[in-house]
């Protein structure tokens, strides 16, 4: 009996054919992360799946009053210098933020990431996604749609 025969009971009815395809499925929806940089100090930010890691960077840049002037990383399994990350588009290794949207991440609502931001300073910012929303309507730009706390100075 051919392998493909065999496996198909583990995937999605009518994933597999003859092949297994490697290619995620699009979630569709607004994605609802709340983006922790200090205890206390959080902002929770709306995306929508057509946005990109650089579009959630920019959102975070923007909620606690950053300057984007350093490199950064998403590690996906919340662990920093795994190999599960995306970069910034100035990093030598890819794969790079700009590359993927938020919707082929194969997220799940409670996945934690980590945002690694300024390699030098080391600013840490634990996301957790909160919610998928499939019916919203989707937000044209990232907005914050509920924060405490004040942000920290970036230099201080």
């Amino acid at each position: 009996m051919p392998l493909f025969i065999m496996m198909a009971p583990v995937f999605p009815k009518g994933t597999i054919k003859n092949t297994v395809s490697a290619a995620p499925a699009i979630e569709k929806g607004c994605f609802l992360f709340k983006v922790t940089v200090l205890p206390g100090v959080w902002r929770k930010i709306q995306l929508s799946h057509l946005h990109t890691l650089l579009d959630l960077h920019n959102a975070i840049q923007d909620a606690f009053d950053f300057d984007d002037d350093h490199l950064y990383s998403f590690f996906m399994d919340a662990k920093r210098y795994s190999r599960n990350a995306y970069e910034s588009p100035n990093c030598e290794n890819g794969p790079y933020v700009n590359e993927v949207t938020i919707g082929e991440l194969e997220f799940y609502e409670g996945q934690r990431i980590l945002y690694f931001f300024d390699y030098g300073d080391s600013w840490e910012f634990n996301i957790v996604l909160e919610k998928i929303d499939s019916n919203c309507p989707l937000p044209f730009n990232p907005k914050i749609v509920e924060k405490k706390g004040k942000s920290p100075e970036q230099y201080g």
